[in-house]
């Protein structure tokens, strides 16, 4: 028995890694990875979130998002704005052009994802989806278990 299929994080990192090298270069011309991407997509969804809302949502250790945000604000794809709340935090919207970058690349990002799970069928992608949703979801409400 080979022991490399018998391990879902081998194997979820290896599809993970396919669809990130594909989407990788889709995004070359806009500067950014695909880290950066779902950074733009979570402040498009939840616009005037902080820093370190986004960070928390999206498992980025706050040094790496400090430098996401920094990048993503020198290329005009988001904005800070002092946070009325709190004066020592910013609060981050997506400007034009960013929404420009997600419009343009989504359809792309789904044509590689499709390709890379061109062996399921349309119930199996949706199956899968719904999956690893369900364990997305738990670990991110119970902080997952510890070994």
């Amino acid at each position: 028995m080979k022991k490399w299929n018998q391990s879902y994080g081998f194997l979820l990192g290896k599809v993970l890694q396919q669809m990130e090298s594909q989407f990788a270069e889709g995004l070359i011309p806009f500067k950014i990875n695909a880290r950066q991407y779902g950074v733009l997509l979570f402040i498009q969804g939840n616009p005037y979130s902080s820093q370190k809302i986004i960070s928390e949502n999206l498992q980025i250790d706050r040094t790496t998002m400090v430098s996401h945000i920094d990048h993503l604000e020198t290329l005009g794809f988001v904005e800070r704005t002092k946070n009325p709340n709190d004066r020592r935090s910013y609060s981050l919207v997506i400007t034009e052009k960013g929404k420009d970058v997600l419009n343009s690349r989504w359809e792309f990002l789904n044509n590689v994802e499709l390709e890379v799970l061109a062996p399921l069928n349309a119930n199996e992608r949706q199956l899968l989806k719904d999956l690893l949703v369900k364990v997305w979801s738990h670990y991110r409400k119970t902080g997952g278990s510890r070994l």
